[in-house]
């Protein structure tokens, strides 16, 4: 998924114009999926959810983890929005990942109560 990932956006940077942006991005990438395949042959909590293979336990740690992320980008979101609206903006694209974060947010806690 990161090869994935990481070739869109560096794919995205040569479209855009940024040729060497685009090689210094596929460069990084390639070099990050690499760490992370040898990082997850190891032993360890991060390889084991790496690998998606860990015990209930590192399972645990990686939807805590997760979610703490989540929280901390939306809040971090909601900042730039107040920010922005202070500066005199719009609030966007600020407003626009919270309106996403939200609503996502709602439609998987419907979704997760009923399953």
């Amino acid at each position: 998924m990161l090869a994935v990932l990481g070739a869109a956006i560096a794919l995205a940077a040569w479209v855009g114009g940024e040729p060497y942006l685009a090689l210094m991005l596929g460069a990084f990438y390639l070099v990050c999926c690499v760490g992370a395949y040898l990082w997850s042959r190891g032993r360890g909590d991060a390889a084991a959810v790496m690998r998606m293979s860990g015990d209930e336990r590192q399972q645990g740690l990686d939807l805590k983890s997760t979610a703490a992320a989540g929280a901390v980008t939306l809040a971090f979101c909601v900042g730039g929005t107040v920010v922005d609206l202070a500066r005199g903006g719009t609030g966007n694209p600020w407003a626009l990942i919270c309106a996403v974060g939200g609503v996502s947010y709602i439609a998987a806690f419907a979704y997760f109560r009923r399953a």
